[in-house]
């Protein structure tokens, strides 16, 4: 048996949250990276999956990277909450997910409970 490796969620689910999150109709998509409304709607719809040059253009016109294409944007990657920030920020960030890592093999975390 082959094991399916992927994305949990179909691609085209995520490509239709952006471009809807961006205020913008499968036409204006299309415009923006010199496609068709059609195969915009045939990716969103899983019909065809886009060819790989396209995710550039898609990620540009949705103001993402590439791999966010693939990440449910109602709950992104600490790597794009963080892409943007300061360095400052970035360390505070990676010292507090240190602290909360430590005390989970302490045993002295919640194990995600609030106390």
């Amino acid at each position: 048996m082959v094991t399916r490796i992927g994305p949990k969620k179909p691609f085209k689910i995520y490509l239709a949250q952006r471009r809807e999150t961006e205020g913008l109709t499968q036409e204006q998509l299309a415009e923006r990276i010199e496609s068709t409304k059609a195969s915009i709607s045939r990716w969103e719809t899983g019909e065809r999956d886009p060819p790989a040059k396209a995710l550039a253009a898609l990620a540009y016109a949705l103001h993402c990277e590439i791999a966010d294409l693939f990440i449910d944007p109602a709950r992104p990657s600490a790597d794009s909450l963080l892409r943007d920030q300061s360095d400052r920020i970035v360390k505070k960030a990676f010292k507090l997910v240190e602290t909360l890592v430590e005390d989970e093999i302490k045993g002295t975390g919640t194990g995600g409970r609030r106390s």
